[in-house]
C-alpha cells in the first residue's frame, strides 16, 4: 500500500513539475520587434505602410470618380486655377482630426494639403497618419466666407498645425477618400 503511495506522488509530482514547466514556457512572451521610431522631420514622402496598423477599411464618402490625378505640387504651385474645382490628388496622410476624424492632411516633398470631409457626411480612421491616400474633392478658395472655412470653430488647422509643425497652404472639401495601403 505504501509503494502504490509512493508511486502516485512520484507521478504527481512529476505531472505538477512538467505543467509548470509548460506554463512556464508558455507565459514567457515571445520577443516582438520593437516598432521603429518616429523621425522627426523626416520627409512625407519617406513615410509608408511599414510598421504602421492596417486599415481596417479603405474608402471613405463617394466613390472616387475622377481618373486623372492633379499632382499634390501642381494644387500647390497654382491653387487659383483649381479653386471650386473638383480634383483627385494623392499624398501620405501627415495629420488627422483626433477628435472625430474630420480632416486630415497629406503631403509630399512639395508641401501639404488640409482636406475636411465634406459637411461631416464622413470621417476617416483617427489611425490613419502614415497611410497613403488618394482624395477627390472640391478646392476652397482662400477667399471663403468667415466661418466657412475648416477650423474656423473648432481650430482644426491649429490641430493640424501642431501636429506636423506647418500650416497646409490649401484646402479640400473632399467627397471620397480611399487608402492605398
Amino acid at each position: 500500500m505504501r509503494a502504490k503511495l509512493l508511486v502516485s506522488l512520484s507521478v504527481l509530482v512529476l505531472a505538477q513539475l512538467g505543467c509548470s514547466a509548460e506554463r512556464k514556457s508558455d507565459s514567457e512572451p515571445a520577443p516582438a520587434a520593437a516598432p521603429a521610431p518616429a523621425a522627426e522631420g523626416a520627409s512625407p514622402m519617406q513615410a509608408s505602410a511599414s510598421g504602421i496598423s492596417p486599415l481596417q477599411k479603405k474608402q471613405f464618402g463617394a466613390p472616387i470618380t475622377e481618373t486623372s490625378t492633379t499632382p499634390l505640387p501642381a494644387l500647390l504651385q497654382d491653387p487659383a486655377k483649381f479653386s471650386g474645382k473638383t480634383v483627385r490628388t494623392e499624398g501620405v496622410v501627415s495629420a488627422v482630426c483626433k477628435s472625430m476624424g474630420c480632416w486630415m492632411e497629406i503631403a509630399d516633398e512639395s508641401g501639404s494639403a488640409h482636406i475636411k470631409m465634406a459637411g461631416h457626411k464622413f470621417f476617416v480612421p483617427k489611425d490613419a497618419s502614415g497611410h497613403r491616400a488618394v482624395v477627390q474633392g472640391t478646392m476652397v478658395t482662400g477667399e471663403a466666407e468667415e466661418g466657412a472655412a475648416c477650423g474656423a470653430k473648432d481650430n482644426c488647422r491649429g490641430e493640424a498645425e501642431k501636429q506636423t509643425g506647418r500650416v497646409a497652404k490649401i484646402e479640400l472639401e473632399a467627397t471620397g477618400v480611399q487608402f492605398l495601403d
